[in-house]
């Protein structure tokens, strides 16, 4: 499960950011906002990086947007930060955003280089065939920690109630050669300070992992929900072929998470 802009922000920050937002003046309802804003907190527990044989439990940031005037339907909390800003019956678009953990050099991978956090601004892409099925795909960029590309794409089955919401589906995920290097790659200098690991690995662009990805939710009011989320990876192909892995990782990465979401319509322009 990727994180909704994940804890790279101190928690005190996102009380602001969140106390900033339910201040916002404008319900929740087409009939007065141009757009609808879903923000909230959530708490989630994952491996740190991808490939990571330990999980961690952090603070989250959810965010997305929707143009008004479209109806709501129910979307997985994987998505990340999403603002659409092309939207119709059977398709949104628009900017995505991803935030990616750092990986430290100790335990097993002591004599690696450390990897700092990275921000993945990108693009996404929704197919809505009917309202219970949804395809996506997002193609993000690596800044700062990483500077790879790496994509992201599945399909849910979607139920979107009058309280209550419920989505599962398959999930896959694959990178070019320099997200796959950074994380899954073994260079000389590392196969010689490690103890561990003796021989260079250089993986080339591939698939990251296959998995599937389940959330509930259930809103208590037209402006409050709550959502409960639950994820499993497997990777594959270089990724998990890779030395790293093998010896200082794991191919499953199981991930949950809950949070809580606030919406609330804002106004563009002047009213007449």
């Amino acid at each position: 499960m990727r994180r909704s802009l994940c804890a790279v922000i101190q928690p005190r920050a996102w009380a602001l950011f969140l106390g900033a937002a339910l201040l916002l003046p404008g319900p929740a309802t087409a009939q007065q906002g141009s757009w609808i804003v879903t923000t909230g907190l959530g708490v989630a527990s994952s491996p740190p990086y991808e490939g990571a044989p330990n999980y961690n439990i952090r603070p989250s940031i959810l965010f997305s947007a929707r143009r008004a005037d479209r109806p709501y339907r129910f979307t997985p909390p994987d998505d990340g930060g999403s603002l659409a800003l092309f939207s119709s019956k059977h398709f949104d678009f628009g900017p995505v955003l991803n935030i990616r953990n750092g990986r430290g050099d100790t335990g097993k991978l002591v004599g690696f280089r450390k990897i700092g956090w990275a921000v993945e601004p990108g693009l996404f892409l929704d197919v809505w065939p009917t309202d219970w099925l949804r395809g996506r795909v997002q193609v993000r960029q690596g800044l700062l920690g990483e500077h790879g590309a790496v994509g992201d794409a599945g399909i849910d089955f979607i139920h979107t109630g009058r309280r209550w919401d419920l989505s599962i589906g398959p999930r896959f995920g694959f990178g070019d050669a320099r997200y796959m290097n950074t994380y899954f790659g073994v260079t000389p200098a590392e196969a010689l300070a490690s103890p561990f690991l003796t021989k260079p690995y250089t993986p080339g662009a591939g698939a990251r992992y296959a998995g599937v990805e389940a959330a509930y939710a259930y809103r208590w009011t037209p402006r409050i929900r709550t959502t409960l989320g639950v994820g499993y990876h497997r990777l594959m192909g270089v990724a998990a072929d890779s030395p790293v892995v093998a010896i200082a990782g794991a191919r499953d990465q199981y991930s949950a998470g809950v949070s809580v979401a606030y919406s609330f319509g804002v106004r563009i322009g002047h009213r007449h």
